[in-house]
């Protein structure tokens, strides 16, 4: 059940991301809304983390018991490496096209709810692995 209902729900935060940038670019959320911006990090940082989480404990055909230290450095460096591209992507995008000032507490704060929702993605992961051992 897990195998199959995971990756749906990734899906569906996925999608959810994806809406919820469309209507904040289209009606100015990030600029009207300072938190905004925060939301979007924290959900981006659930679905990385829980996406890679997947990738190397749920998909494979040979179960791996997960260590919860092992659980929580893989998937803070998966959200470190997107995290950080983001941020560079995010910088380039602002100097080059738009001409804007890209200021290192908004990289530091974007960076922090990434990290947030990293760990909101481990936890959601080992209580949703641990619930799926259970039953099997």
């Amino acid at each position: 059940m897990l195998k199959k209902a995971y990756p749906l729900g990734l899906v569906v935060l996925l999608v959810a991301i994806v809406a919820l940038n469309f209507y904040a670019y289209r009606y100015h959320w990030y600029w009207e809304y300072r938190w905004f911006d925060r939301v979007m990090h924290t959900l981006g940082g659930i679905c990385v983390s829980s996406t890679a989480l997947w990738w190397r404990y749920i998909r494979p055909s040979v179960r791996v018991i997960p260590r919860l230290s092992f659980v929580f450095l893989f998937a803070l460096s998966a959200i470190s490496v997107v995290g950080v591209g983001w941020e560079i992507f995010e910088l380039s995008f602002d100097t080059v096209i738009i001409f804007a000032i890209h200021s290192a507490s908004n990289t530091a704060s974007d960076l922090f709810f990434d990290g947030v929702g990293s760990t909101l993605g481990v936890i959601l992961f080992l209580v949703l692995y641990n619930r799926g051992n259970e039953k099997s």
